[in-house]
């Protein structure tokens, strides 16, 4: 009973970790989606109606949750006259616990130099395409991870295998 109950721990122990780190993929996967989602709400809501940016992105803050939602709320607008509004959204990015990839920060970043600076146009090519990188992220990473997801269940369960042999 003792060697059973050994057994499943070591098998867990291994097995755990493996989990825990595909469950964080899977959230970082669904928040480049509610990003790109976010994105193309604004691009939609700027080419209707050319809001003001304060409109602009509470509107983005209603219409996302989790860390997404904290993004956008943690935009400062009333530090515009002491700081520029992409040094503002490169702090939200940094501040909000989003948790991206050099390439998806500099993709995010890259709005941020444009919203506010150049005409609408350019803020909904912006955008579109920031939507669409992000987009084409999710699904490299949603790929990667089928994957590899069964290689790293795979190599923990063979792990924790091996454990149970040389232990008991």
């Amino acid at each position: 009973m003792v060697k059973a109950v050994g057994t499943v721990c070591v098998l867990m122990g291994c097995l755990l970790p493996v989990c825990q780190r595909l469950r964080l993929e899977r959230e970082h996967i669904a928040q480049l989606g509610a990003l790109a989602q976010a994105l193309d709400g604004m691009r939609r809501r700027l080419t209707i109606c050319a809001p003001p940016m304060e409109e602009l992105l509470a509107y983005a803050g209603r219409t996302s949750e989790g860390t997404v939602h904290r993004f956008f709320t943690a935009l400062r607008l009333e530090e515009l006259e002491q700081r520029p509004f992409a040094a503002l959204w490169d702090g939200a990015i940094r501040s909000s616990g989003l948790s991206l990839s050099r390439e998806e920060q500099e993709t995010l970043s890259q709005v941020g130099q444009v919203l506010g600076a150049c005409g609408a146009e350019e803020q909904c090519d912006s955008l579109a395409n920031a939507a669409e990188t992000l987009r084409r992220c999710q699904t490299r990473r949603r790929e990667a991870l089928r994957g590899e997801g069964r290689l790293w269940y795979t190599l923990a369960a063979s792990a924790g295998l091996l454990a149970v042999l040389i232990l008991f």
